[in-house]
């Protein structure tokens, strides 16, 4: 007999008619997939809540929230107010709706029962308000939540998935892990009866994830929920402490190779993948993770997610960026100082560039966990650009302490590419 996972999804539909969606081992290859009325579903999609036209338009088909909250009524650009659900339905996109789980870690104590209760009161209310609307593809139990006794962990996400179920038996539930090392496939295996996917954030580890899930005893289902370019704690860090961040067009080429290694070359696990982030933050940097710039410019690896979604490039792609060429890198330098830069870009369809040059102090707001970060201040008067703008002289900050050399590429489509480099100050 084949075993399977069936999630009843039945929602409404625009036209009033029931979907049913289920996760099943298919009976001709024992591949996992997602079924929606009896059509396989692959999530290719992002974790964000803004910019949701275009997803759409290139060719994505899900979104991915972190809180309740991104659930509820705004006013989008367009004037509208509306849910986000309701947006999404009429974009024809489909959201995994996480709610957001406290974390031992962070103070939270699981032995307080009246804490708990009040969390579990939080999400049933949740789950009440939004289980019925036909945009929701699954529920999110937590984002990477972690504490010092892991398998109790899992056994709490594991009893908040049962009493969401009890409300709604309809939808799919996933728990997201930071990673699935040492041991974390293992523990959800032993400890996650009523969760059905196991949704996996994994950065530069990703191509080894599948291999190491099944080292680790998990044969089922899973779920990239969050996927992007070397992580600031997995890159090379300077002697001061400065995480070094690839150039926009090396990023791009990476998303697109992990998303093969463990998501398209994964068919018979893989559900999709979730791309972090649609959209843009302060993380380390101010493009770290952000596919969009604070300008709202689009960069290369939203053209190579197109390419993967829908099998072509948009009409114009973003200008690739392949790094800054200067002495100043990795560099220790007198106040003062002045040394030349130059960034090596190409358009592909050869498009008129514009480049901002800026000196930043490092950030000293660097959180863990994915949590706010004020942005550092810029320097003013630090770069003197020449007349084409790709090459330029800086002079070094007077004050020492540690800085970024940063640069912005923009074509006149709406694209742009980005790189930056440290470097510290010292009398």
């Amino acid at each position: 007999m084949i075993k399977r996972f069936i999630l009843a999804f039945i929602c409404l539909t625009t036209s009033a008619t029931a979907q049913t969606v289920r996760v099943e081992q298919a009976p001709d290859t024992g591949f996992w997939q997602i079924l929606v009325d009896g059509q396989p579903y692959f999530v290719n999609g992002a974790g964000g809540d803004t910019n949701l036209e275009l997803l759409a338009s290139l060719g994505g088909n899900t979104i991915r929230t972190w809180g309740a909250d991104q659930l509820e009524p705004r006013v989008w650009p367009d004037g509208r107010e509306m849910s986000l659900l309701d947006r999404a339905q009429e974009l024809g996109l489909k959201v995994c709706a996480g709610y957001w789980v406290e974390h031992p870690n962070h103070g939270f104590n699981y032995d307080d029962k009246a804490a708990v209760e009040a969390q579990l009161e939080e999400i049933r209310a949740v789950v009440n308000k939004w289980k019925d609307h036909p945009a929701l593809l699954m529920w999110g139990v937590g984002n990477e939540v972690a504490g010092p006794d892991m398998a109790r962990v899992f056994r709490e996400l594991n009893a908040i998935s049962k009493e969401i179920k009890k409300l709604d038996p309809n939808h799919p539930t996933y728990t997201s892990t930071a990673g699935i090392w040492p041991s974390h496939a293992a523990l959800f295996a032993q400890n996650c009866p009523d969760i059905d996917v196991l949704g996996v954030n994994a950065y530069a580890g990703l191509p080894a994830v599948p291999q190491e899930l099944l080292r680790q005893g998990y044969d089922g289902p899973y779920l990239i929920t969050e996927y992007g370019p070397i992580g600031h704690w997995e890159c090379a860090v300077t002697p001061w402490g400065a995480e070094i961040e690839q150039p926009s067009a090396d990023k791009a080429r990476t998303y697109a190779a992990f998303h093969h290694s463990a998501i398209t070359n994964q068919p018979n696990r893989a559900l999709g993948g979730l791309i972090f982030l649609w959209g843009q933050k302060q993380e380390r940097t101010d493009t770290w993770y952000s596919m969009f710039l604070t300008t709202g410019e689009k960069t290369a690896t939203v053209d190579e997610l197109a390419r993967i979604w829908s099998g072509t490039y948009p009409g114009n792609r973003a200008p690739l960026v392949e790094g800054i060429e200067s002495d100043l890198f990795f560099a220790t330098a007198k106040p003062g100082s002045k040394h030349a830069a130059s960034v090596s870009v190409s358009d592909p369809e050869s498009d008129d560039l514009t480049y901002e040059w800026v000196v930043r102090r490092e950030s000293s707001d660097k959180q863990h966990g994915g949590a706010f970060e004020q942005a550092p201040q810029d320097v003013p008067g630090a770069v003197h650009s020449s007349s084409s703008g790709a090459s330029v002289r800086v002079t070094v900050p007077e004050a020492p302490g540690a800085y970024r050399l940063h640069v912005y590429v923009r074509d006149d489509h709406g694209g742009a590419g980005t790189a930056n480099i440290p470097f510290q100050v010292k009398n």
